[in-house]
């Protein structure tokens, strides 16, 4: 019998967002005859904790979400700290084929202080120039200079999970020996299966909306709900579920208050298995400013949902620039008149759901994985 390829994952946590959730795809279709897994968490926290396979070693560092962010701030500001690495140091074994952080960030410095690893790669899931969370650090050019140094040309391999992350890095950083695109695995057996895990009362009168996604600025929830209410004059029968939770929650509320929209728009909140909410909708919806590979456009894709987007990184790649799905430009006016479209014309609702069949061949997962596995070994 073969000697099994023994690799280290990294991930800050296990929270509800579309790398963790990945990851769980992918630890759950490994072969576990040739590959031994150990997952570092360095925040053992989240909604992902009780879904790792039980054939992968889990590694927590910490999990006090508080401390760990106080930790990260230390980092970023004055380099590696040392609770971290001794911690990590002290947990994990000396020696690895392989080594992953699969959500670049502070934590992929990590990779470099592993005593014995043959191969380092680190995965991007995010826009790094169209996305102000990130690019308003690495615009400094000290900053950006050290990680070109220090992080990213000591790596073997960095994944980026759309070309259109790819090209915004690129932009910043520059070019890299192995920079590969892999698009995240989704697991559509198990999306296909969860949307039938119960049945969703629909109203046949109302055209259904829906949007999947963290609570957050970049998400552009503002924009959704300033368009509702434009549409909400002209007395049509709508309604937007918005699924997710985040610190914007109680802004996006207030707003819906102010122009009165409860009739129209509503924050479902974090919902474990939004499936068969998404499968029973009109139309997903998706008003993002930035994306890398936006992975519930991608799950109502596979679903065969009639989509519309905000014309944002990630986004566009995934309907290749409106041809696969309707894509809108970032403003009230014309976000609204897509709306509109999708409201009042259903072949039109027809027409973008056979597309998007047709474009889920795109996320074949035995594809996928292959691409995965080939980066590993």
């Amino acid at each position: 019998m073969s000697k099994k390829i023994k690799i280290l994952f990294i991930i800050p946590s296990l929270s509800a967002g579309g790398a963790e959730r990945t990851l769980i795809n992918i630890l759950k279709n490994f072969n576990y005859l040739d590959f031994e897994v150990h997952l570092v968490v360095v925040d053992y926290n989240g909604i992902y904790k009780q879904e790792v396979p039980n054939q992968v070693k889990v590694i927590p560092l910490f999990s006090n979400s508080q401390f760990v962010r106080i930790l990260s701030y230390i980092h970023k500001i004055t380099g590696f700290n040392n609770i971290i690495l001794r911690r990590f140091l002290k947990k994990i074994d000396s020696n690895y084929d392989t080594a992953i952080c699969f959500l670049d960030s502070n934590f992929t410095d990590l990779l470099f202080k592993i005593p014995n690893v043959n191969k380092l790669i680190s995965w991007v899931h995010s826009s790094y120039k169209t996305n102000h969370n990130f690019y308003k650090f690495y615009k400094n050019k000290p900053y950006r200079n050290k990680l070109i140094n220090c992080r990213y040309s000591r790596l073997d391999t960095i994944v980026f999970v759309s070309n259109d992350a790819k090209i915004e890095f690129k932009e910043i950083f520059g070019e890299f020996k192995h920079m590969p695109v892999i698009y995240n695995f989704m697991d559509e057996k198990n999306i296909l299966k969860k949307a039938n895990a119960f049945e969703v009362i629909k109203d046949k009168n109302i055209v259904k909306f829906v949007s999947v996604g963290s609570l957050f600025p970049v998400k552009g929830y503002d924009l959704l709900i300033l368009s509702a209410s434009k549409l909400k004059k002209k007395k049509l029968n709508f309604k937007i579920d918005i699924y997710g939770k985040g610190f914007l929650k109680n802004k996006l509320n207030k707003l819906i208050k102010k122009y009165n929209l409860k009739d129209h728009v509503e924050i479902k909140g974090f919902v474990k298995n939004p499936y068969p909410f998404l499968r029973n909708a009109d139309v997903f919806i998706m008003s993002s400013k930035s994306e890398a590979m936006p992975m519930a456009l991608c799950e109502a894709i596979i679903l065969g949902k009639p989509t519309l987007v905000n014309d944002c990184s990630g986004s566009r790649e995934v309907i290749n620039y409106g041809e696969f799905g309707l894509m809108s430009k970032s403003n009230i006016n014309d976000f609204s008149a897509n709306m509109l479209k999708l409201i009042e014309d259903e072949d039109f609702r027809e027409k973008l759901s056979l597309k998007s069949t047709e474009r889920a061949l795109l996320f074949s997962d035995k594809r996928i994985m292959n691409q995965i596995v080939g980066i590993i070994k």
